[in-house]
């Protein structure tokens, strides 16, 4: 018992002494820096889109009307049809019109024959005066008589014009290739000269009429793209601004003239786009942003030691993924953490991958 305690103690001596003779080892921890992704901070010309109502309308519009009054005799269209420039559209009964034409041709046609009688004259009057058988004041009165006679002619053929051109005009016929899109007037009624007889819309081009604010207006120009989409389709027709009307401090009138090809039909409610530029702005990828929707949204930001600084923003215009903000210490061209933010701190050095 005595030796097998003795043993004991020699063996943890032994131990004891095999541990004091050992070297000291220090264990060294190697501290690993969080990898991040990042991209730089954009300054850009931020875009304002505005949208508008409108309705389509024809670029040539007529509403065609008598230049004397009377009875409308006949419409030779209706309502929808298309006419050709040129065709007749209405035709009017004026009982005074044909009579005026029949008395300036008539007095034409006197005016004529006392011309071709008096010429005859002339000539017997300078042939006598030739031989010394009439007095050359004779031969004067007469030419002075034909030249009278000359310009009574012109005023009566130019009466005979005019009259004919009234004529001409009881029938109303299309400036231009149109649709009939209303009619205002029915055969038998009375019509006063100027009142309108009928609608027309043009069918070569297509526009957009719309007001918009004159701070507004004031910002646009001619030949500016606008974009133009149907009420309740999701279709898109490329426009562009052919006219910016004065509004002084009201509403300006703007018109957008679009394609004929594939444009909705007249009187359709449409909606304009229109995109301003305004100034320019800083942004940042969506992803960089930590609770954007939050009550204090912030990025991180890199210093040039790859450092993490917190940045306070304030969300503005999302678009493409990328998104406008305000923050003070945020400058274009700083890399912000797109990927990795959750477990970054303030201060700490990360590492950054391509």
């Amino acid at each position: 018992m005595r030796a097998s305690l003795t043993a004991s103690l020699m063996l943890t001596a032994a131990l004891l002494a095999g541990c004091d003779a050992a070297p000291a080892e220090t264990e060294h921890v190697e501290v690993v820096q969080p990898s991040v992704r990042s991209k730089a901070v954009q300054l850009v010309s931020d875009e304002l889109r505005y949208r508008f109502p409108g309705v389509v309308r024809a670029t040539e519009r007529a509403v065609p009307a008598f230049l004397h009054g009377g009875v409308l005799r006949e419409r030779h269209v209706v309502r929808g049809q298309r006419v050709e420039q040129g065709e007749p559209l209405a035709t009017l009964h004026n009982p005074a019109m044909a009579p005026a034409f029949v008395a300036a041709e008539a007095r034409v046609r006197e005016l004529d024959a006392s011309l071709s009688r008096l010429g005859r004259d002339v000539e017997r009057a300078r042939t006598l005066r030739e031989r010394n058988l009439s007095a050359e004041e004779e031969l004067d009165r007469l030419r002075s008589e034909r030249e009278a006679l000359v310009q009574a002619r012109e005023q009566a053929l130019a009466q005979r014009d005019e009259t004919q051109a009234q004529l001409e005009e009881l029938t109303l016929r299309a400036p231009f290739a149109a649709e009939v899109t209303d009619l205002d007037a029915e055969p038998g009624d009375f019509v006063a000269a100027g009142q309108p007889i009928m609608r027309l819309a043009g069918v070569a081009e297509r526009e957009v009429a719309i007001r918009v604010p004159a701070n507004l207006a004031a910002r646009l120009e001619l030949g500016q793209a606008a974009s133009v989409s149907p009420t309740f389709d999701a279709q898109r027709l490329a426009g562009e601004i052919v006219h910016i009307g004065r509004a002084g401090e009201s509403m300006a009138p703007i018109i957008i003239s679009i394609s004929n090809d594939g444009a909705p039909a007249l009187g359709e409610a449409v909606r304009v786009q229109l995109e301003i530029v305004a100034r320019e702005v800083t942004r940042v990828p969506l992803a960089a942003v930590v609770d954007p929707a939050g009550s204090a949204p912030y990025v991180l930001a890199l210093n040039d030691d790859d450092t993490v600084r917190r940045v306070p923003v304030t969300p503005g215009r999302l678009a493409g993924g990328w998104v406008t903000v305000n923050g003070e210490g945020l400058a274009p061209g700083d890399g912000v953490v797109t990927a990795g933010q959750g477990r970054l701190e303030e201060g700490m050095r990360v590492r950054v991958l391509p």
